[in-house]
């Protein structure tokens, strides 16, 4: 009997560590082996669902001490258009909460001291009272000090991921997909933390009407407030004044299309709102550390770029945005360059003077786009549903 036990034991390890050890080697998720990973490495399985336990790894490699953050819009932002390759990182995950980006941000910080930051805050995101974290997030993953990175409650998180990313049935699966080939992989992922989306099927006029249903239409009977958002960014931009962060907001761009699809269904108020809030909030907080403001950049008055033709599938490389909501890299570039830089006079800066005339020039770039399109966007207005019309 004592044999028999012993026996299964040795084989019980054994597989145990021979999966483990194929794993690590494979490293599917590419948080073992992150640096230096390219694109066809790190997209070998879809990243999409895993980036709250990924992103946190590969913080602790690179230990960028500039980063971007937001939700799957900024993921677009790529931080090597600007700032250092080597030291920079973008951090967003998809649906990122407003409470998740202030933990994310403070874990970054905890293992590197950060030097710049820019967050990308989308209206969608703040008017969301509920989740406060989606799934996969767990506080214990993310430091909040750079003394937690050595408490127990810290390591033991650090052990039961990477038992999970190496012992268990599901990331056996992952490798043999990342070996094999077999997975469908709708986007590509660079190590520099962005994406950008693959998929052929839904773009161009498909893309607007998917987006415009599942992101705003199908929201219409949902509880809207920002209070508790945006208690939230304020206690992450007193951090980041008090950390020394020289940091840029900037409001993520949306097609002129989709803002119309929010005003029909009663909340442009509160779209108008979100940016006089947000500018109030920054103030707020600036006045109590006793500082300057941090500078908050707009898009959406950009002619020519908001209001662009919404593109038949054959001409959509043309674009800026994707689907109306996710915008293109190039897009993404010039927002940085905006930000970071003084190569162009792109966008706006947005304060107490300068908000109402903001959102003046949006309603105009609203207006005028309706009254072009009057035909288009009434087709694409029907295919999201009747009730808006």
């Amino acid at each position: 009997m004592k044999s028999y036990l012993l026996i299964t034991a040795v084989v019980s390890l054994s597989v145990c560590f021979s999966v483990g050890l194929f794993n690590y080697v494979i490293d599917p998720y590419a948080i073992y082996h992150y640096k230096g990973a390219g694109p066809e490495k790190i997209s070998r399985i879809d990243q999409f669902s895993y980036m709250r336990i990924t992103k946190p790894w590969r913080v602790r490699q690179a230990s960028p001490k500039e980063v971007v953050i937001g939700t799957s819009r900024t993921a677009r932002v790529s931080p090597k258009t600007v700032w250092d390759k080597k030291n920079s990182y973008n951090l967003s995950v998809p649906g990122m909460t407003v409470y998740e980006m202030s933990r994310f941000i403070e874990h970054a910080n905890a293992n590197e001291h950060l030097n710049k930051l820019m967050i990308g805050l989308d209206f969608e995101a703040f008017i969301s009272p509920v989740p406060r974290v989606q799934s996969g997030f767990k506080e214990r993953r993310l430091a909040r000090t750079t003394d937690d990175l050595t408490m127990s409650r810290y390591v033991w998180q650090i052990g039961v991921d990477a038992a999970e990313t190496l012992l268990s049935l599901p990331s056996l699966a992952l490798s043999l997909s990342a070996v094999f080939g077999t997975a469908i992989v709708p986007r590509l992922y660079y190590n520099d933390g962005t994406w950008k989306s693959n998929v052929t099927q839904l773009k161009a006029r498909g893309a607007f009407v998917y987006v415009g249903k599942t992101t705003v239409f199908d929201r219409r009977n949902e509880s809207m407030e920002m209070d508790i958002n945006f208690e939230i960014l304020a206690n992450t931009l007193r951090f980041a004044h008090t950390q020394g962060i020289e940091t840029r907001l900037f409001v993520t761009p949306e097609h002129i299309f989709m803002i119309d699809l929010w005003e029909r269904l009663g909340f442009g108020g509160l779209w108008r709102e979100f940016h006089r809030r947000l500018v109030a909030v920054n103030n707020a907080v600036a006045i109590e550390i006793g500082a300057d403001p941090f500078p908050i950049f707009v898009f959406n008055a950009e002619s020519g770029v908001v209001d662009e033709p919404i593109y038949m599938a054959k001409n959509a490389g043309k674009s800026w945005f994707e689907d109306g909501a996710h915008f293109r890299k190039r897009l993404g570039d010039k927002i940085m360059e905006a930000a970071w830089t003084d190569r162009d006079a792109f966008g706006a800066r947005l304060d107490d003077h300068s908000v109402e005339a903001y959102l003046v020039d949006v309603e105009k770039i609203r207006h005028d786009f309706l009254a072009s399109n009057a035909e288009l966007t009434a087709t694409l207005r029907r295919a999201i549903s009747p009730d808006l019309e």
